[in-house]
């Protein structure tokens, strides 16, 4: 398995394990705060707009860099403005990372291992955010 596969599998053990923590609470000894989740998904997001910038910026000028930026200020911003709906947010933000990654695919030049990689990332990422909502 190539390295950007475990890393990108590693990258979903704290969505995932945070939300069975939510759901399980009994699973530990402690709780965990809401915070956890909230802020690892906002890093995370931000690390995956941030990726996009320099390689849509060199071939497609500085404005699709910047809104795929802004995406991620979005969901930040959703935590002060939107604390009861921001983790739904956050989803449609990952969501939206994703079809720009598909839209501008031909200027990305991503092999197709890691478009399948990167959709199963989105898809468990995107449950994730949408079951801790839900338990809320």
């Amino acid at each position: 398995m190539q390295l950007i596969h475990i890393l990108g599998y590693a990258g979903l053990v704290p969505f995932i394990g945070l939300t069975f923590v939510q759901l399980w609470p009994q699973l530990i000894a402690f709780t965990l705060p809401f915070s956890a989740f909230q802020s690892y998904s906002q890093i995370i997001l931000a690390f995956m707009a941030g990726a996009l910038w320099p390689l849509l910026n060199q071939q497609s000028g500085p404005s699709l860099p910047v809104w795929v930026v802004s995406i991620a200020l979005v969901g930040w911003f959703s935590s002060l403005l939107l604390p009861q709906h921001q983790l739904l947010v956050l989803a449609a933000a990952f969501i939206a990372v994703r079809l720009i990654e598909l839209w501008q695919g031909s200027l990305l030049n991503y092999s197709p291992a890691y478009h399948r990689l990167r959709n199963q990332l989105t898809t468990v990422v995107v449950f994730c955010h949408l079951l801790y909502w839900w338990s809320l």
